[in-house]
């Protein structure tokens, strides 16, 4: 119970800078601004019922942020499972 306590405490320190990192990567900007990147997310418009452009930027928001979180925590999981192998192998030497 600790150890998935501890990945998820790591996932949420780690998903604001992951989202940082993904509002600044520019391919992905440019994917929205440049290509029609919005149709995408158009089946989630009309499921939280989206009107105007205020709406549209909230669910893209919340996704990136769901997006990061899922990084974020994928990246603890790594490192976690590193650090115990690199364990293992220290105390089995």
């Amino acid at each position: 119970m600790k150890h998935r306590l501890a990945l998820v405490g790591g996932g949420l320190l780690l998903t604001l800078p992951v989202y940082l990192a993904l509002a600044n990567f520019q391919p992905l900007e440019d994917l929205f601004l440049y290509h029609d990147a919005w149709t995408v997310f158009k089946p989630l418009f009309l499921a939280g019922n989206a009107i105007g452009i205020h709406d549209d930027g909230a669910i893209v928001e919340t996704t990136m942020f769901v997006v990061s979180f899922l990084i974020a925590l994928a990246i603890v999981a790594l490192l976690a499972c590193g650090i115990t192998r690199a364990r293992r192998e220290r105390n089995n030497a």
